[in-house]
């Protein structure tokens, strides 16, 4: 094999490695995450980094030793098993990254004629695909968490009480997402809440949502943001928020939750669905509304209003992943046990 052969070599064990690499983390975007404009991206920087020059494609074949790569054992000595799904995107985009620096280096050598700019800008859109495909599937794990109980802290419900005291207690009593609500609060007061709560959530490995301030939940650094048919657009404020940022959407109607399904919310909220106390105004079709929209989105669904021990069943066989609950826990007299006792309720109720 002549000097020539030995660098074609080199270009193609780094192809090979640069597409495999590729490949992997478009298919966790295409199957696992389900994310078109993802898939599109990555599918896109394969092809555009793939030789399409025969001559070129020759080359790399008739070049190709596999059999006697002395390296080949020591890349398998080497390969650990990743843990989880963010240990693979993290392994197959460092290699590709490396492939691509390789590919940069020995694509500037006259012999090979190959586009040394190609490669580089390559890597550099490969290390924002990296970090998006990563805070896409934090996304999806924050997303995951949206079942079962969600406790909303109405500052104005627990008016006069230490709310981060009540917030503890709920988390002490199993719950792990949190939602804060202050529509009354000044702005100085609400952040300064916040920032305590989303301390306290982050103890407990729990998930805190802001209500409707787009403000705060960045102020904050909370985990997402909760908006009604009337606050700032999904859109708007997807531009604003970290990209692992979630975000839920209060709908009326099932037109209402697939629109907000298909502009990107992670959740879709519906309520009241009984009677409240809390949103005594608020008009909702119920059980049979909590249904229809249940059929139409695919993103969790989470129920809230007037829902206790009594009909908590109802909610939840109507298509409910979550129950968010205000005065049935924070009204209770042992909030702790309150949250306790739902949770067990509602995991033996999906055993069921």
């Amino acid at each position: 094999m002549d000097n020539l052969d030995k660098l074609w070599r080199i270009v193609d064990v780094n192809q090979n490695r640069l597409s495999e690499g590729l490949r992997i983390l478009e298919e966790i975007a295409r199957l696992y995450l389900e994310d078109e404009t993802l898939t599109s991206r990555l599918k896109n920087l394969r092809h555009s980094l793939t030789l399409q020059d025969i001559t070129s494609n020759s080359r790399l074949l008739f070049s190709r030793q596999a059999d006697t790569d002395i390296g080949a054992q020591l890349e398998t000595a080497d390969q650990s098993k990743p843990e989880t799904l963010f240990s693979v995107v993290s392994a197959n985009a460092k290699r590709a990254e490396q492939s691509l620096r390789v590919l940069e280096e020995f694509a500037g050598l006259s012999e090979t004629g190959l586009d040394a700019a190609l490669y580089s800008r390559g890597r550099f859109e490969l290390y924002t695909l990296e970090k998006d495909l990563a805070a896409r599937l934090l996304r999806k794990h924050r997303r995951d968490m949206i079942t079962g109980l969600y406790v909303a802290i109405d500052a104005d419900y627990l008016a006069g009480r230490d709310i981060p005291a009540v917030t503890r207690e709920a988390l002490e009593g199993g719950c792990r997402l949190i939602q804060l609500r202050a529509k009354t609060a000044s702005t100085r007061k609400f952040l300064a809440l916040a920032v305590n709560l989303k301390e306290i959530c982050l103890e407990y490995g729990a998930l805190f949502i802001v209500n409707d301030r787009l403000d705060i939940a960045l102020a904050c650094g909370a985990d997402g943001l909760h908006l009604g048919q009337t606050d700032m657009p999904l859109s708007q404020a997807r531009r604003f928020l970290p990209p692992d940022s979630i975000i839920g959407i209060s709908a009326d109607t099932p037109e209402q939750a697939v629109s907000a399904q298909n502009e990107g919310a992670d959740y879709v909220a519906a309520g009241a669905v009984f009677p409240t106390q809390t949103k005594p105004d608020v008009l909702f079709g119920g059980l049979s509304g909590l249904k229809a929209i249940h059929q139409v989105v695919k993103i969790p669904l989470v129920a809230i209003g007037g829902i206790n021990k009594s009909n908590f069943y109802e909610a939840m066989q109507a298509g409910a992943d979550s129950l968010c609950l205000i005065s049935a826990v924070l009204g209770a007299p042992d909030i702790k046990k309150a949250t306790s006792e739902f949770i067990t309720l509602m995991e033996a109720a999906k055993i069921d």
